[in-house]
């Protein structure tokens, strides 16, 4: 992207000629220009606050944050009426609202703006300036001129999955708005549950926001499902509502309230069947992860129920933006419908992709009715009829890209990069969840505006989202660990300009935040404090090589490779270690005082004859998850693990590998890790025949072998299968790994093509 392009593109908000911010200024986000100079500002002996413009809300401001540091740091500020006081807030018109200047002296605090917004933002900098002085009472002399990049800067709770009480969804509240986040998408009905109270339409809360059970673990860990047999419900009532509304507001973060439609419905359809497409006496809450194919059926009654809805949405949430879902909207109800198949007929609409547009343009009309404005996922394009609604791009930026072509504006939330449900750091080890894979870097280095649009379409980019999906998030715990610190890279991607991010930076002043997570018993991920261990094969030195490596600055790695503890006396990470044998790492990361940060990080590696060769398949294998497959995935030297699908992959029956040696090779026996998963259709492998060759064209018979299992007992599991070959010289080994022809009849899907699940292969 040209400097031209990015200057007009950024131009949402900043007025300022933006100059790079002092490396040193240990604020997040990071702000638009600072200016750090000699000496401090001492706030235990300077401790009034002055202000005296005309915005009464800027008072409650200030008592917030007067309450806040007496709360973090036991020290005490009080509001004065004296001009003499040491910190002045003063207004100042040519500025814009979320704008603020800030500038510490040794003897005076002054913070200028021209609305609530810039003074709240400017004392939430003045937070981590005081955070980062570790007696806590020091502010550096500084002069900081700060606006944002984009105008929406969101997060999202998905309470639909798992109701979270209104005290935990006042402390997410409190945690986003400290960095400068202006945004909670509030995603608060889905298959799985109603979560707010509409007065006209009461089973909806009665019953929609109950379910009899939660499903246990990943989508395709058991089978059947399995199901903790546990009650949940909650929603939150009117005044509850009200009262969030308000806190939020409080803390300049305005809710987008999400109310999902035409699918992801199921929790409104299971006490109000009438809108569906068929009459159904029952329709149960979803108790898992996975999409209805009962929808809305668009009829003029249920027309009128949504606008009932959206009417009493409107008059409790004063934010110009309803959110409608729009997404993963099954048609299959739709192309069964008599009712829909006319409606296609009469407003000549080609299928029911254009039902769907048709659907979305009749709840724009209604919110438009109530002065509100729609925003939709990137699927409300997908009809092709014009709306002028706002996208989520989610599906990666396509949906944004064309979005923006079309004049739609658009907030970037790319599922990679922004959404912070995916797994952060080894799945083998970390805390369930719903797939995928985002370190904090991924999320830092993201730039939301796409080199494909031009400057004028890029100006229809208003900001970006981090989204925490709750299929596998049911406590704040669970929330805390999936969205910090990876949140705080979101909010620096929407407010720092792109020229003023530096990611090591950001890395090292996330440290004291961390004691800022501490003070307020927030269950952050430590994988800042850990070691990532990673192994691949050193070419050029033909030995399997371990790297260590940790993000927290002025630290040290010590391991060990005899399964033993680390300690303080183990050796010291200086470069990649060299293996030669099966070894298991351990290891962790110690501070500049030679003290362990963290328990041990953990990883074993099968090193062998195959580990680092490569290899060719008669079929492609493909990915159990969404998980890309990795060229090298079968002697790379890393075991499958269960429920996670990461290191596997799906074979047909019957495919050849071909494993390249790299020179003539004893080889006595075979060993590979196979794995049954009724949802996935993989069934283990039934037999397998190894062949060898000196030149890759004549091979010969060396062993061949056929396996049995125990009896399916409903959950995925691994077993590792070995073949006794003759004792042979050669370079190429041919593996025929044969399966199952069909799946059995109580399979999920038994006219699928059965596959086999294949993660290590291991030579000897």
């Amino acid at each position: 992207m040209s400097l031209f392009k990015l200057c007009v593109a950024n131009l949402v908000t900043l007025f300022w000629v933006v100059v790079p911010a002092v490396m040193g200024a240990n604020i997040i986000p990071q702000p638009s220009y600072v200016q750090e100079k000699q000496g401090t500002f001492d706030l235990a002996h300077n401790n009034n606050i002055l202000y005296a413009g005309k915005h009464p809300e800027v008072n409650q401001i200030i008592d917030n944050f007067m309450e806040q540091v007496l709360g973090d740091y036991g020290l005490r500020l009080q509001a004065n009426k004296s001009k003499k006081a040491g910190i002045l807030l003063q207004d100042k018109k040519s500025l814009n609202e979320e704008a603020y200047e800030l500038s510490v002296v040794a003897n005076k605090v002054v913070i200028k703006a021209s609305a609530p917004a810039g003074f709240f933002y400017a004392l939430r900098t003045v937070n981590q300036l005081i955070l980062a002085d570790k007696n806590h009472t020091l502010l550096p002399c500084i002069l900081v001129k700060d606006a944002p990049r984009f105008s929406y800067r969101g997060f999202l709770i998905d309470a639909g999955r798992y109701y979270l009480p209104l005290k935990d969804v006042k402390k997410a509240i409190d945690l986003a708005a400290n960095y400068k986040l202006n945004r909670f998408h509030w995603h608060l009905t889905d298959d799985q549950g109603w979560r707010l109270e509409i007065k006209k339409y009461p089973r909806l809360t009665e019953k929609g926001s109950v379910r009899s059970n939660s499903a246990i673990g990943t989508w395709d860990q058991y089978y059947p499902r399995h199901y903790d047999g546990k009650e949940h419900s909650g929603y939150y009532t009117q005044d509850e509502i009200r009262d969030i509304v308000r806190y939020a507001a409080d803390r300049q973060i305005t809710i987008v309230p999400e109310i999902e439609m035409p699918g992801h419905a199921l929790a409104a359809l299971s006490v109000y069947p009438e809108y569906a497409c068929s009459f159904y006496s029952s329709l149960d809450l979803m108790a898992g992860a996975g999409i209805s194919d009962q929808v809305y059926c668009p009829k003029p009654q249920t027309f009128r129920f949504i606008k009932d809805i959206l009417t009493e949405i409107a008059s409790l949430f004063p934010g110009e933006y309803i959110h409608i879902g729009g997404d993963e909207c099954p048609k299959t109800s739709w192309k069964q419908c008599e009712d829909c198949q006319a409606l296609i007929r009469k407003e000549n609409l080609k299928d029911e992709f254009e039902l769907h547009a048709y659907f979305i343009q009749q709840v724009e009309k209604i919110a438009e009715g109530l002065g509100r404005k729609l925003i939709g996922w990137d699927e409300v394009l997908e009809g092709g009829l014009p709306l002028k609604a706002t996208v989520m791009s989610w599906r990666g930026e396509a949906g944004g890209i064309k979005a923006a072509q079309l004049g739609n504006n658009v907030i970037m939330t790319p599922n990679t990069y922004c959404y912070l449900d995916y797994y952060q750091e080894n799945p083998e080890f970390a805390p369930l969840a719903i797939g995928g894979f985002i370190s904090l870097e991924q999320v830092y280095d993201y730039e939301p505006i796409p080199e494909a649009l031009t400057a004028e379409e890029a100006k229809h980019i208003i900001g970006i989202q981090g989204n925490i999906w709750g299929e596998y998030v049911a406590t704040i715990e669970k929330f805390e660990y999936m969205a910090f610190p990876r949140l705080l890279a979101i909010a620096e991607v929407a407010w720092s300009q792109p020229g003023n991010k530096n990611r090591e930076l950001f890395i090292s002043h996330l440290k004291k935040e961390f004691s800022f997570f501490q003070k307020r018993n927030v269950n952050t991920c430590r994988e800042y404090f850990r070691p990532r261990i990673q192994g691949g094969w050193d070419s050029e030195k033909g030995m399997y090589a371990v790297t260590l490596e940790t993000i927290c600055p002025d630290a040290d790695i010590r391991y060990t490779l005899d399964g033993s503890e680390p300690t303080v006396e183990s050796d010291i990470y200086e470069g990649p270690v060299y293996l030669t044998e099966n070894t298991c790492v351990k290891a962790v990361v110690t501070d500049k005082d030679n003290q362990i940060l963290e328990a041990p990080t953990v990883k074993n590696f099968l090193v062998n004859k195959a580990t680092g060769c490569t290899y060719t398949l008669s079929t492609d294998a493909w990915s159990l998850d969404w998980y890309p497959v990795k060229p090298t995935l079968f002697t790379d030297g890393v075991q499958g693990f269960t429920p996670s699908n990461y290191e596997w992959a799906a074979i047909a029956s019957g495919v050849e590998i071909v494993i390249d040696l790299k020179k003539n090779t004893t080889v006595s026996g075979v060993r590979f890790g196979t794995m049954v998963a009724p949802i996935n259709s993989t069934l283990p492998a039934k037999s397998m025949i190894c062949y060898l060759s000196k030149d890759g064209k004549e091979f010969r018979q060396i062993g061949e072998s056929t396996f049995s299992y125990p009896v399916y007992k409903g959950e995925k599991e691994i077993y590792h299968n070995y073949v006794k070959t003759e004792k042979k010289d050669g370079r190429y080994l041919k593996l025929v790994i044969n399966g199952q022809t069909e799946l059995p009849e109580d399979y999920p899907y038994p006219n699928a093509l059965p596959s086999i699940a294949l993660d290590e292969i291991e030579v000897f």
